[in-house]
């Protein structure tokens, strides 16, 4: 009967397949349902000025003109999500979250990400290695049920006649929700009468209730980690000022002491509009009509309030179309996320969300290495079982040939004195054996008397001869 065969490495994946398919179903279906519960992204946005800021690192004149801050106006945009992607058209140029903003000739996507719950995405987009112009851009996108932020970094360096061409850029543009594809438009009402007190009370109250939720006090805050800026879109006219609401908040949701700093977004109408240290927003007499982008950051991470500025003849009108409450603004925040412990940084959470997907990914093959390294070792062991369970029965037809062949040839063959001590334990069993003893043997030489089962005489060492 010969050794138990282990088993294959095929029969042993085949059966550890459904536990491999049970392991991946429990870490991605959570995940595949609850994206599945989260409201789409598409339908009516309007999106902010895209603020640009430059700053030139080595510049001579051999580099032509100095890089200025280009922009793209604000407006209406429309936003239809694909999958896990967005597709954007409005305000400037078509634009895609799988696909970085600058279009820089010879730039081309070289990584992308995006989270499955369609809420973050990064691109990362270079120029080939043999261009001796050097760009890499990074586009960060991170959206809400609400609002979507984008941010994208560039870093632009090459040679011309010796002289060296270096500048980075950031441009930031924020997206708000008006109406999501599905949702019945707002009803247009005409403006309650000037002496309506109630409905005028009534309409305050309400745009009470939707204001964001106080934060708590606490006495040992953590590191910012979420900047809110109220509201989010705003209606003005010209020559008027405005108060903007920062917050900045740690993960716990306590409030901090931290104000953000404020600017204006390049852009048609940004010298026309002044901003003071606290967010309190002035429009000049003479500014004109369209978007201007108020921009507040912490931790080098930014949010960009929109602005649409109107002549007081169009005021009511576009009130009346834009989504927003009778005092001209939004109901929501315009959030900036600040990962904590990054003040001064720019770490995103995008990196961290790939960063959980990797160690998700190490932890699950981890898990199905243990298992097909335990089912190994247990299969080994019961082999071994086996095999030792044979090694431990009847000896070989070969062994057994073996010892009839040493008791056999102890008579032939030359034996010392050694062998003459060991004859005793050679002898055969039975009546031949017996015999044999009975009759003995002498030593002709001396004529000392020997038992049957002694080959030599002890005294000269002559062979014995059996007696008669």
């Amino acid at each position: 009967m010969g050794r138990p065969l282990l088993a294959s490495p095929a029969l042993l994946l085949a059966s550890l397949a459904p536990l491999c398919s049970l392991a991946f179903f429990l870490f991605f279906f959570p995940r595949t349902s609850a994206a599945q519960g989260q409201p789409t992204l598409s339908g009516a946005w309007t999106a902010s000025a895209l603020s640009e800021q430059w700053s030139v690192d080595a510049w001579g004149e051999a580099c032509g003109p100095r890089p200025r801050p280009q922009g793209a106006p604000g407006g209406a945009v429309q936003i239809q999500q694909h999958g896990s992607e967005l597709s954007i058209s409005g305000a400037g140029r078509p634009w895609s979250t799988a696909e970085c903003w600058e279009q820089m000739p010879g730039l081309a996507r070289s990584k992308h990400s995006a989270s499955g719950n369609a809420r973050s995405w990064q691109t990362r987009c270079t120029t080939p290695p043999n261009d001796p112009r050097r760009a890499v851009v990074t586009t960060t996108t991170q959206a809400t049920d609400t609002s979507i932020n984008m941010v994208e970094t560039g870093q632009y360096q090459f040679i011309i006649q010796d002289t060296t061409c270096s500048a980075s850029v950031t441009r930031t543009r924020t997206y708000t929700l008006v109406r999501r594809e599905g949702e019945a438009p707002p009803a247009a009402s005409a403006p309650p009468p000037a002496a309506s007190a109630p409905p005028a009370a009534s309409a305050a109250s309400a745009a009470s209730e939707k204001k964001p939720a106080a934060p708590r006090s606490c006495d040992a805050p953590g590191e910012p980690a979420r900047l809110e800026v109220t509201p989010s879109r705003k209606l003005m006219r010209p020559g008027e000022r405005f108060q903007f609401r920062a917050l900045v908040m740690d993960a716990a949701g306590c409030s901090l002491p931290t104000r953000p700093v404020w600017s204006i977004a390049p852009g048609p109408l940004a010298s026309a509009a002044t901003v003071d240290a606290a967010g309190a927003l002035s429009l000049g007499a003479d500014a004109g009509e369209g978007s201007l982008g108020l921009v507040a950051s912490v931790a080098g991470k930014g949010v960009t309030v929109a602005i649409e500025v109107t002549s007081p003849d169009r005021y009511e009108a576009l009130l009346a179309t834009s989504g927003l409450n009778e005092a001209g603004e939004s109901d929501q925040a315009a959030v900036a996320v600040i990962a904590a412990g990054t003040v001064g940084g720019r770490t995103t959470s995008g990196e961290d969300l790939g960063r959980q997907r990797k160690n998700l990914f190490v932890a699950i093959v981890g898990g199905v290495a243990a298992c097909l390294g335990f089912a190994g070792l247990i299969l080994l062991r019961r082999g071994r079982r086996r095999a030792g369970g044979e090694l431990d029965g009847p000896p070989s037809t070969g062994e057994a040939l073996a010892g009839e062949r040493g008791g056999a040839g102890a008579d032939d063959a030359p034996a010392s004195s050694g062998a003459a001590l060991a004859a005793p334990a050679a002898g055969g069993a039975g009546p031949a054996g017996q015999a044999l003893r009975a009759r003995g043997k002498i030593c002709p030489t001396c004529g000392e008397r020997y038992p049957g089962e002694a080959m030599f005489c002890g005294k000269d060492g002559t062979q014995l001869l059996l007696l008669n």
